[in-house]
């Protein structure tokens, strides 16, 4: 009796580590380190005299320590930069009011480099990709709330800035995250003092006097948590950052995750997002930031409309750049033998008011059906572009649901309620799984 060829006999065990490798990318435990970073892309502003920043943030469960990150989108380095921290049990009951001094009015001093009393920030990575420098570790435990039934912890920090210094801050500032409609508690005031040398000279307790809904420097919170959780980093354009509902930076997946978010389940996420941005630039995100953050869950537009010529539509060449982007990702991961879950929204329609591609909508319809199912190793979200999208006009080009927009491409609070809906179904029998 012949033998078969090698091939075909070795082919049930090919069969059987294809399984085992997409099985191995389902079976993280989660993990108890968890980076929390709001805002995706970021701006400068400058600070003609020192100034400080102090502010309460609210994270998802209770910690043994953490350490801060703070980002430098200036193309120069930023000298001299030093911090302070604490933890509180409660907050301000007005949102437009923070505490200017921590439980017991315990600041700890922050360090970087293995005890340097200041950092200089480095330069940014390159156009549109900030650096981000952390601190040592802090070893400050988390203290219980008494203000709230979340029993979510207060973090306080504060950032002084040098005289003729170069701010980061968020591109679409910070407004409604003190509000009633905030997910978590965020609210900053600055003083042009020198807050963290001379802890007693800042006294600016006002949000809005200081105003700190459009000038505020937002650091990364990683923290040890004694719970385990799972970490998702966003990386996409405008839409997967977050951009067209109040809250800023605050899009469909923020929205699940918050909302899946418990104390003792906790989900965090890192927002590296990047508006008006296409992926060969907010794809180099996860090369930047990716050893820090070490997702569980990863969430990756390959898609992005800013590809997307008007009249005309996604060229051949734009698909070419989405696939090696997409590549890129994928390489990332595979030279940090990292497999976290990952997950991939559809494409979505842009109105043709906004943008005219008539019948080349076709391609982007093609994408969500024919290209991403075919993706190894990612989890296609099924039903994410369908729920923001309406009827097809004349030309061949779908027009986004009625009320689900308001300036004919970004989803506003409606569309990203709707659009949640369909990433929580998604997160949540993954998080039955897994955690």
């Amino acid at each position: 009796m012949a033998r078969k060829p090698f091939p075909r006999a070795m082919a049930p065990f090919y069969e059987e580590q294809k399984k085992r490798e997409q099985l191995e990318s389902f079976l993280t435990t989660g993990t108890s380190v968890l980076t929390k970073h709001l805002f995706g892309r970021m701006k400068t502003q400058a600070a003609a005299n020192a100034i400080t920043f102090n502010m309460m943030i609210e994270v998802e469960t209770e910690f043994l320590g953490f350490r801060i990150g703070i980002p430098n989108i200036h193309t120069a380095a930023v000298t001299g930069v030093k911090a302070c921290v604490g933890v509180a049990g409660s907050a301000p009951v007005a949102d437009y009011q923070v505490f200017t001094s921590p439980e017991a009015s315990e600041w700890v001093d922050v360090t970087w480099n293995n005890g340097a009393t200041t950092v200089d920030l480095p330069t940014r990575i390159a156009e549109e990709r900030y650096s981000m420098s952390y601190s040592d570790m802090i070893y400050l435990p988390s203290i219980a709330r008494t203000d709230s039934a979340s029993g979510r912890p207060l973090v306080m920090v504060r950032i002084e800035y040098p005289a003729g210094s170069t701010l980061t801050t968020p591109y679409n500032d910070l407004y409604y995250w003190r509000g009633a409609s905030a997910p978590r508690i965020y609210r900053s005031t600055n003083q042009e003092v020198q807050g963290v040398t001379n802890k007693a000279t800042f006294t600016q307790n006002n949000v809005v006097s200081s105003g700190g809904d459009t000038k505020a420097v937002v650091p990364a919170i990683q923290y040890m948590t004694t719970k385990r959780g799972h970490q998702v980093m966003i990386m996409g354009d405008s839409i997967q950052e977050g951009l067209g509902g109040n809250v800023r930076d605050y899009g469909a997946v923020q929205r699940a995750c918050y909302e899946l978010s418990t104390p003792e389940k906790p989900i965090e996420y890192f927002n590296a997002g990047l508006h008006a941005q296409a992926p060969d630039v907010y794809s180099r995100m996860i090369e930047d930031h990716i050893d820090r953050v070490r997702p569980t869950i990863l969430t990756y537009s390959p898609w992005s409309g800013n590809d997307v010529a008007a009249n005309t539509g996604m060229s051949v060449a734009a698909q070419r750049r989405y696939k090696a982007s997409l590549g890129r990702v994928y390489t990332a991961l595979q030279q940090r033998n990292m497999k976290p879950i990952i997950f991939f929204p559809e494409a979505t329609p842009t109105n043709a008011a906004y943008r005219n591609v008539g019948a080349n909508d076709q391609v982007r319809r093609d994408f969500n059906t024919k290209f991403l199912p075919g993706v190894a190793n990612g989890i296609v979200m099924k039903g994410y572009a369908d729920a923001f999208t309406g009827s097809r006009n004349a030309s061949g080009q779908d027009e986004i649901k009625a009320g689900l927009t308001n300036d004919g491409v970004h989803p506003n609070d409606a569309g990203y309620e709707a659009i949640k809906a369909v990433v929580k179904t998604h997160f949540q029998r993954v998080l039955d799984q897994t955690q």
